[in-house]
C-alpha cells in the first residue's frame, strides 16, 4: 500500500470561538496546502481548554456546532479529514470529544473523552464509547490526552480494533512555566515519553497534537512504529507538520501478541513454575 500523508496542527491557546475557530481553519487549510489526507487539531480546540490561566466563557451547544460546521467548510474546500476537539455541553455536563470530519464535510463521528484527568473534573465530564475510523485505507482511533498518558490499555483496544495510527490531540503544559528544547528530554514531563511507549508498545504509528503555548509541555510530532519521530514542530510554534506514514510499518505486531489469558491466576490462584498453577494455596502475585 502506498503511504498516506497526515499532520498534526499546534493552534494558539484560545479561550473564545472568535479566537478559535479562525485558528482552527487556519491550520486545516495549512494541512491542505501541504497535501494531508488527515489532520488533528489540539484538544478543545473550540473553544480552548478551561485549565487555562485565562477564562473561557459559557459557550452554547449551538454555539459549539456553528463553529464545528465553519471548521467543517475549510476541510471540504481543502479535501481532507479533520480531527477537531471540542467541549460539547450536555445535561450532565461539558464533555471533551473528538469530532471526525470528511473530507466532503459531513461528520463521520464523535469520540468522547472517557477518561478526564482529576484536576478537570471541574469543567467536564467524561464520555461514553469507544470507536476506530477508516479513511482512504487507513484506520485510525482518536485517544485524547490523559487517555493516551495514564490508559495504555484505550490505546491498545483501537490497535487491537484495527487502528494502525492513534491520534492524539491534547493539552500539556509545563510545570514551571519554561518551554522545552529536546524532545524525549529527561527534564521534560513525562507525557511524550508516554506517547512513545504507546508506539512502541503496539506497532503503531502515534500522532499527537498539543496546543501552541508559552509553556506547551509535550511535543506536536507524528512517531514512527519502532519509536522514530518522524515530523515535528518546535514547542510553543503555532503551526501544522505533515508526514508520510506507511500502513505496512504499521502491522500492529506487539498489539496482537497480548495473549490477557496468560495473565490470569492458575488454578488456586498461585501460579507455579512449570506454568501449571499452584498448589491452591490461594497466593496472590507479588513479593513473597
Amino acid at each position: 500500500m502506498a503511504t498516506i500523508r497526515i499532520a498534526v496542527a499546534s493552534t494558539p491557546l484560545t479561550a473564545t470561538l472568535e479566537e478559535a475557530v479562525p485558528a482552527a481553519i487556519a491550520a486545516v487549510e495549512e494541512a491542505g496546502r501541504l497535501g494531508a489526507a488527515i489532520v488533528c487539531l489540539p484538544e478543545t480546540a473550540l473553544p480552548g481548554h478551561r485549565s487555562q490561566a485565562r477564562p473561557v466563557p459559557v459557550v452554547s451547544a449551538e454555539a459549539i456546532d456553528a463553529a464545528m460546521d465553519a471548521v467543517a467548510g475549510a476541510a471540504r474546500a481543502a479535501g481532507i479529514t479533520a480531527i477537531v476537539s471540542a467541549e460539547r455541553p450536555g445535561p450532565t455536563g461539558r464533555e471533551i470529544v473528538a469530532v471526525v470530519i470528511g473530507p466532503d464535510g459531513g461528520r463521520l463521528g464523535v469520540q468522547p473523552k472517557t477518561q478526564i484527568d482529576p484536576s478537570e473534573e471541574a469543567d467536564y465530564v467524561p464520555g461514553w464509547g469507544r470507536r476506530v475510523f477508516t479513511v482512504g485505507g487507513l484506520t485510525f482511533g482518536v485517544a485524547i490526552c490523559h487517555e493516551a498518558f495514564r490508559y495504555p490499555e484505550i490505546s491498545r483496544s483501537l490497535v487491537l480494533a484495527g487502528a494502525q495510527v492513534i491520534f492524539v490531540p491534547h493539552y500539556v503544559t509545563t510545570h514551571d512555566g519554561t518551554l522545552p528544547d529536546r524532545w524525549c528530554d529527561a527534564r521534560n514531563p513525562y507525557n511524550e515519553k508516554a506517547l512513545l511507549c504507546r508506539a512502541l508498545e503496539n506497532s503503531a504509528y502515534v500522532a499527537a497534537s498539543n496546543v501552541a503555548a508559552p509553556d506547551q509541555g509535550s511535543a506536536t510530532c507524528v512517531i514512527a512504529p519502532d519509536g522514530t519521530r518522524v515530523a515535528g514542530l518546535d514547542y510553543g510554534a503555532v503551526g501544522v507538520v505533515a508526514a508520510d506514514v506507511d500502513p505496512a510499518l504499521a502491522d500492529r505486531r506487539l498489539a496482537l501478541r497480548w495473549a490477557p489469558e496468560r495473565s490470569l491466576p492458575g488454578p488456586g490462584g498461585g501460579g507455579g513454575a512449570d506454568g501449571r498453577g499452584g498448589d491452591g494455596a490461594g497466593e496472590e502475585c507479588g513479593p513473597r
